[in-house]
């Protein structure tokens, strides 16, 4: 288990033809528990003003933590009854069947050499306190990739999952909200992959903001910036992304909007990994 920390450098990536509309980022705090070690997503709470939502990678219980986005601290932990872990790799908000909040927990990597590909839904408590959420659904699914690390849920409740592969340029496929309550896995097909090149196996995480026009994909060394029309998000990856910045970290899998949709947070696995928030620039250019 990691247990230390090199220091890190900031690295700022602006792609050629596009200035980012987000500032280089301060580091919020580090996490003050060791039992949320090997983050593997990232959400904000729709319900909780402050609160964001993180997971471990593979091995781990079935359970998330509430974060505090002002300082990093952990304040709750949520066991999720009806939910197995094999290897959860993301986490999303979206509605739930009567439109409250839900947290969606993507199980689709491939940790246990046995990816399971199903989406859990739990609505979001009333309370943050330690506790035990029941999920509502589960949906499963089958694609043709074999490691899912990034799952994208949108204003509608339509999710997107996105492949992790050797040069970043991963599949993403469209799961409607349509799908859940089927008796048999969901089919999820498509011809699209994301727009990028990487040195590593990506992306490892993403969000689409809470109004559904932009979209934020983390790979290992980059975080990549779409603009998008009419939640057309399979074509919008199609597209020459921006790089906006972020901080060298260890292994990020982590990323998610504010709230509010206006900033983004991303974090690392490891021991008291820090928590690093980017601020939309007010006078930066738009975007799109």
């Amino acid at each position: 288990m990691y247990v230390g920390y090199i220091p890190l450098v900031c690295l700022f990536y602006i792609s050629a033809n596009a200035q980012s509309p987000f500032g280089s980022g301060i580091t919020v705090g580090t996490l003050d528990s060791t039992a949320l070690d090997e983050a593997s997503g990232l959400a904000a709470s729709r319900v909780h003003p402050n609160v964001l939502y993180s997971h471990n990678d593979g091995g781990d219980l079935s359970r998330i933590f509430a974060i505090d986005s002002t300082d990093a601290s952990i304040i709750a932990e949520f066991g999720i009854s009806g939910a197995d872990h094999y290897d959860w790799e993301d986490i999303a908000m979206g509605p739930c069947p009567d439109k409250s909040s839900c947290i969606y927990i993507a199980d689709a990597g491939l940790n246990h050499h046995r990816p399971v590909n199903m989406i859990y839904r739990v609505r979001e408590p009333g309370a943050v306190r330690d506790q035990t959420l029941t999920i509502i659904d589960k949906l499963p699914f089958i694609w043709t990739e074999v490691d899912g690390q990034t799952l994208l849920v949108d204003n509608h409740g339509d999710m997107y999952m996105v492949s992790n592969v050797n040069g970043g340029k991963g599949l993403i496929v469209h799961i409607p909200s349509s799908a859940w309550g089927s008796t048999t896995p969901f089919n999820a097909t498509s011809s699209v992959h994301l727009n990028i090149t990487t040195h590593h196996h990506d992306p490892g995480a993403g969000d689409i903001s809470p109004d559904g026009t932009e979209l934020i994909i983390k790979a290992r060394n980059h975080v990549y910036y779409w603009k998008v029309q009419n939640n057309d998000y399979l074509s919008a990856v199609e597209t020459p992304p921006i790089e906006i910045p972020h901080h060298s970290e260890r292994l990020g899998e982590a990323v998610c909007w504010d709230v509010n949709g206006t900033n983004y947070y991303t974090l690392s696995e490891g021991r008291h990994a820090p928590l690093y928030k980017f601020v939309r620039l007010p006078s930066g250019p738009a975007v799109g």
